[in-house]
């Protein structure tokens, strides 16, 4: 988690390669993916979900998933690229909060044409 955190895509890769549990969660319930997300540590993300899409939609203790933090911290390509490799964006948190509701208010902040769906 730490070379998550510290953008160290090198020794990402090779923790990977040694066996590394991609799926391991701190005492928040993060996994390296939601760290890298909400850090923004763009080629980590890619690599991980690269290597481990199934853990994609994986929530944090508080029911927040990787695309709800890129969302959150305004990772516009992050949130492009979670977006592509199957994010859900209808998963809700602990307190019912909705992350296609996160991505409509990005939309409109932004000022980007939303989808049908805001």
């Amino acid at each position: 988690m730490v070379a998550c955190e510290n953008n160290h895509l090198d020794t990402v890769k090779y923790l990977l390669r040694a066996g590394a549990a991609i799926s391991q969660k701190d005492i928040m319930g993060f996994t390296c993916l939601h760290l890298a997300t909400k850090l923004g540590h763009y080629d980590i993300v890619h690599h991980l979900v690269s290597k481990a899409s199934k853990h994609i939609n994986c929530q944090d203790d508080g029911g927040w998933t990787p695309i709800t933090w890129a969302i959150e911290y305004k990772h516009k390509e992050m949130v492009r690229l979670l977006l592509s490799r199957g994010a859900d964006v209808n998963i809700r948190d602990k307190v019912s909060s909705w992350v296609r509701f996160l991505q409509c208010q990005w939309f409109r902040k932004s000022n980007r044409p939303s989808d049908s769906n805001c």
